[in-house]
């Protein structure tokens, strides 16, 4: 019997038909909208408070970048670092795999691009005529934007190979991991509860040994970003 590497098997994986799948779309954090807000008022709060002690046109200046980037970056959290997430996971007699993706239209991440050239470009502006005072808002702005002109969707990958053994760890409510002997780190799982039961039939249909385990890691947690499922494709 050939031996595969860990890379072989991988692709073995990838390139089996699935014995079971599920697609969900998720909120990946509860409390993105109040975050949102937090956001905009701390920018703004920062940008008139720097106005009351600089009462002149560097004041002026400073207090319409922060606003300018309260306005910019807000639904920059909400609807593009926090948008809806596409998660598929599938199952066969190798391992589990799953992909998750934002789902955000790709005209989107033009104008986000663009946009990040043009704040760059203003920012930098704003530091020569203005002086050292001007990084204080604009040093931080340029930095952002210049992360934003390469923002584009990357799909993330994770798997489980199967080895005979298989444990399933379950942190709060549809919140879960599989592991193995090889694969300790396991594949992160969002199980809906009516989709549990056959799932787990499917996984001990291809190991020996099969555990479950409930690990409370969130009990203590003060603030989490807690995923919600949105809608159930199949």
């Amino acid at each position: 019997m050939e031996i595969l590497d860990k890379e072989q098997q991988l692709e073995r994986l990838y390139a089996t038909t699935p014995v079971y799948e599920w697609e969900l779309i998720i909120n990946p954090d509860h409390s993105r909208t109040k975050t949102t807000y937090g956001i905009f008022l701390v920018l703004v709060l920062i940008g008139w408070i720097t106005l009351f002690f600089l009462r002149d046109s560097t004041g002026l200046i400073v207090a319409g970048i922060f606003t300018l980037n309260a306005i910019i970056l807000s639904p920059w959290y909400r609807y593009l670092l926090n948008a809806d997430k596409r998660h598929y996971y599938a199952i066969n007699k190798y391992g589990m795999y799953s992909t998750s993706e934002q789902i955000i239209p790709e005209i989107a991440y033009t104008i986000v691009r663009r946009s990040a050239w043009v704040g760059c470009a203003i920012c930098v502006f704003a530091a020569i005529f203005i002086g050292p005072m001007a990084f204080v808002g604009a040093g931080g702005a340029a930095l952002m934007s210049f992360t934003m002109t390469n923002f584009r969707s990357v799909p993330y990958k994770n798997q489980c190979l199967f080895d005979g053994y298989a444990k399933l760890l379950n942190f709060r409510e549809e919140d879960y991991t599989l592991c193995s002997h090889n694969s300790m780190a396991g594949c992160k799982l969002i199980i809906p509860q009516e989709k549990l039961v056959p799932i787990i039939e499917v996984i001990k249909q291809y190991n020996d040994t099969f555990e479950e385990e409930f690990m409370d890691i969130y009990k203590d947690a003060k603030f989490q970003a807690r995923p919600i499922i949105l809608e159930i494709v199949r």
